[in-house]
């Protein structure tokens, strides 16, 4: 049940990502909505599940918009399980250890996007676009990320009292 709903929540945010793309987007850089989800999945629950996450939307995202499979899928899977074992035992609460760790997690997924997209040639100049692109991206990850974390664990509470009670 979880699993399908994880589906339907990541299919729901790539698709507002690439509809809207051209509204929510600040000079030309738009919010990785799936990727702040992963983060938060791993945030919210553990490592595995981060990168469970990051793997199911990175490969979803590179069947769909990428020129081979792995890139997105390797990127976002090691991003997702770096932020949860950083979270692990943190107090994740506050507003500002989320912010902080989903730009941590966008600089990660970048950086490991853009080694691997050079090193298979899919990048020539990487380290040109790289700073203005990280930084710009994992700020607006960072300010959109307070309202999917609230959503991500409001629906992990549910699941888990509904999973209690019923099973």
């Amino acid at each position: 049940m979880r699993t399908i709903v994880y589906i339907l929540v990541l299919g729901v945010l790539i698709l507002v990502q690439t509809a809207l793309s051209n509204f929510i987007g600040i000079f030309g850089v738009k919010p990785d909505l799936p990727l702040v989800f992963a983060l938060c999945m791993a945030m919210v629950k553990n490592e595995k599940a981060g990168a469970l996450m990051g793997l199911m939307n990175g490969f979803i995202e590179d069947i769909l918009f990428g020129r081979f499979l792995g890139l997105n899928t390797i990127a976002k899977s090691i991003a997702g399980y770096v932020v949860g074992l950083g979270s692990r035992n943190l107090y994740k609460g506050r507003v500002i250890i989320t912010m902080v760790l989903v730009f941590t997690g966008s600089v990660i997924f970048n950086f490991l996007f853009t080694t691997i997209a050079f090193l298979t040639g899919e990048l020539i100049h990487p380290w040109r676009y790289f700073l203005p692109i990280t930084i710009a991206s994992s700020l607006i990850n960072m300010f959109v990320s307070p309202l999917i974390y609230i959503g991500t664990y409001r629906m992990e509470r549910f699941f888990d009292y509904y999973f209690d009670i019923k099973y």
